[in-house]
């Protein structure tokens, strides 16, 4: 089921960057996860790479220009498909403050646009209250897998800011669309354990099982056993009974008294 649940996520960011419904894309669910992502980063590069001279001789350019003028122009002129594609191409320190006169609903646009990895350095630089400004708009439109995609760039104080931003149901869909895997504990850290065990009545409530459980198997095993182990009965034998439905193995969790 892991790797079905994998291949869905795929799916999902590969049509969000076509901008196509993820239903047009679903035959593609039969594929393996890693290649559907070998897919998305294929096309991603495709698209930032177009243009490249062009975009290196704006980027150099914008050099000699101050910087509010360039923000303006940004917004105004060349707009956020062109200004993500550039961003990636500027000083870090000077697309910061680039960003700081930009308001934040056009960052949203520009976040959409934005392949991370080419413009890690400015990620991390962006001040927590402006990725928590930024996170909220994100969310107001339902971006869950723009911000999955962010996640692995943003250091623990910005991600602690963007995560406070979001409410329940958004944490389980953009865990589930989260690009970085490796950072889904130190996720869950900054979440905290007492909202992890609500997640169980939000899955439930919003038919977000395969999520829920998706996010579960991919904590560390020894967390989830103890967190199940400290669940109120009844929300315990949810999670316990949607696991066995969906062919998901939970960890055992230790009896009582034991070693």
């Amino acid at each position: 089921m892991s790797e079905a649940l994998r291949s869905r996520a795929e799916v999902m960011k590969l049509a969000r960057l076509l901008r196509r419904e993820p239903d047009q894309l679903a035959y593609l669910g039969r594929l393996a996860p890693e290649d559907l992502r070998v897919l998305r980063e294929q096309v991603t590069d495709m698209l930032f790479e177009a243009h490249d001279g062009t975009l290196r001789r704006l980027a150099a350019a914008s050099r000699l220009l101050p910087v509010g003028l360039v923000a303006m122009l940004g917004q105004h002129a060349f707009g956020a498909m062109l200004s993500a594609r550039i961003s990636g191409l500027l000083d870090p320190a000077r697309a910061v403050d680039i960003a700081a006169k930009m308001p934040p609903d056009f960052l949203a646009d520009i976040a959409v646009e934005l392949d991370p990895r080419r413009a890690s350095d400015v990620i991390a630089r962006m001040p927590a209250e402006r990725i928590a400004e930024i996170t909220r708009e994100l969310m107001r439109r339902g971006e869950c897998v723009t911000m999955g995609r962010f996640v692995g760039h943003l250091g623990n104080v910005a991600l602690r800011s963007s995560v406070a931003e979001i409410d329940d149901a958004t944490l389980l869909r953009t865990a589930f669309v989260l690009e970085d895997r490796d950072r889904i504990d130190a996720l869950a850290d900054l979440v905290g354990e007492d909202r992890i065990a609500r997640l169980a009545d939000v899955a439930e409530r919003e038919g977000l099982w395969p999520e829920a459980l998706d996010l579960l198997m991919n904590l560390d095993r020894e967390r989830v056993a103890e967190g199940l182990a400290r669940m109120e009965p009844e929300r315990r034998e949810l999670v316990e009974r949607q696991a066995r439905e969906q062919g998901v193995e939970l960890p055992t969790i230790a009896s009582e008294g034991a070693a």
